[in-house]
């Protein structure tokens, strides 16, 4: 029976470009839908039906793309996949496979302006902004940042009225509030409000017309609570659109000639891309962000070099690891203050600490360094803690310790019920997990009873 579909042969050319077998591009794309919080289980036969014409459904061509642009080292577009809604001009589609192309650093994200709509899981999986990418990690240091600025058209946004010194307070205010709500309830709570907020309101204000101390003071906090509404989706796993707020947060920072902020939101981005397992981007970002606050405050810069170390660890570079973390003691040591985001204190050096001893392998000082962080931890961060427990207990069963593992796990499940975050979520499937493994044991037992009724 004849379908009338053409063969993909722009997709077959890629994949014998990439050296890859369908099976190959089928695990590709898994692997970049997780990143995004999506669970796709395609195989082989999967990329047959595409080999032969069919198109599937978004965001599955996007996570096609980014699957081989990640194998070639170099980006892949729709149309050179043969996956566009509309045939490209040839001059476009039959792109030289080897070239590089731009990345437009100064292109803004139509996700930013329309803000985070509540979507079922049916939607969600045909949002395009679900996507993470490898190649968006590319972002310009310091002084490129500011050249590109410099060079970029005035009008970016809109105009929206007159912008006063009340609209400064009200985001300020807002800024401590929405601050709060994510370190005490988690970045699910009112991620969604913050995006509405800043889409509706004051991101289309940044334009307006402004004196140049207010509109410092307004681009100022329009950069924190960006880069806190990307930390917020970061925490509920949704890392493309955290990535999105990240690159935002970059751009508001360069305009405002904030170098502070700039290197902080390379530094969230960095500790996205170690997350996902991109460790020499997130080891580029970091030294990227150390750069940019060369002259910055001591606690920003013990925030920085904290998170090069876990980088520069899960790089298998131990020398440079432990000296970052060595920086980041004696930075911290000369800090005075901190800021409402970003803050850096003991509790936080512990847990890089932490971090790096087990990438390392050293699991006892892993242990010791997270039970520090957790005993030093404010009584208001009730999220970091609620995952600094849930990892205390891996390591704990992953030493043979079970019975410290079950009383680390118990404390997670009782700040739990509390918390809406991706990442806690995540913590209480791995708990289930792991400790099904343990049936006979009486007080697992128990324990998994209870994560199952919380579940």
């Amino acid at each position: 029976m004849r379908t009338g579909r053409q063969p993909n042969e722009r997709l077959r050319r890629l994949l014998t470009e990439a050296g890859w077998a369908g099976q190959d591009l089928a695990t590709a794309v898994n692997t970049a839908a997780a990143e995004s919080g999506l669970s796709l289980t395609y195989d082989r036969k999967s990329v047959s039906h595409w080999l032969s014409g069919m198109r599937p459904r978004a965001p599955v061509p996007a996570l096609v793309v980014e699957a081989l642009s990640r194998r070639l080292q170099r980006p892949v577009s729709l149309a050179e996949a043969g996956l566009s809604a509309q045939p490209a001009p040839a001059a476009v589609a039959d792109a030289q496979p080897g070239r590089p192309q731009q990345l437009d650093w100064d292109e803004s994200d139509v996700v930013i302006f329309r803000g985070q709509q509540p979507v079922t899981r049916r939607k969600r999986a045909t949002d395009l902004s679900s996507v993470y990418s490898v190649a968006a990690l590319a972002v310009p240091g310091w002084p490129q940042a500011q050249a590109l600025v410099r060079s970029a058209p005035a009008e970016w946004f809109d105009e929206a009225g007159r912008v006063g010194t009340p609209h400064a307070e009200a985001a300020e205010a807002l800024l401590e509030l929405f601050h709060h709500s994510d370190i005490r309830s988690g970045g699910g709570l009112a991620r969604r409000a913050l995006s509405a907020y800043l889409a509706a309101d004051l991101l289309p204000r940044l334009r307006a017309p402004m004196q140049g101390r207010l509109r410092h003071r307004v681009l100022r906090v329009a950069t924190r609570l960006t880069y806190l509404c990307a930390f917020m989706c970061f925490d509920d796993e949704q890392h493309g659109l955290a990535q999105r707020y990240y690159r935002a947060a970059l751009r508001f920072a360069a305009e405002n000639d904030d170098p502070g902020s700039y290197a902080i939101t390379m530094r969230g981005m960095s500790v996205q891309a170690r997350l996902l397992g991109h460790y020499a981007e997130a080891v580029e970002l970091g030294e990227a962000a150390i750069n940019a606050n060369r002259y910055g405050e001591p606690s920003r810069m013990a925030f920085i070099q904290g998170q090069l170390a876990v980088a520069h660890a899960a790089a298998q570079e131990r020398g440079p690891a432990l000296s970052c973390l060595s920086a980041a003691q004696r930075s911290l040591d000369r800090s005075t203050s901190g800021a409402p985001v970003g803050a850096y204190h003991l509790a936080s050096l512990a847990h890089q600490q932490a971090a790096v001893q087990a990438i390392l392998g050293d699991r006892r000082r892993a242990i010791a360094a997270l039970a520090e962080s957790i005993r030093h931890r404010p009584a208001a961060e009730r999220r970091s803690r609620a995952i600094l427990l849930a990892r205390l207990a891996e390591l704990q069963l992953q030493h043979g310790h079970l019975e410290e593992a079950v009383a680390s796990w118990n404390d997670f499940l009782d700040l739990y019920p509390s918390l809406r975050s991706g990442r806690v979520l995540s913590a209480l499937k791995a708990l289930r997990a792991r400790i099904r493994s343990y049936p006979t044991h009486p007080a697992a037992r128990i324990l998994l009873r209870r994560a199952t009724g919380l579940a």
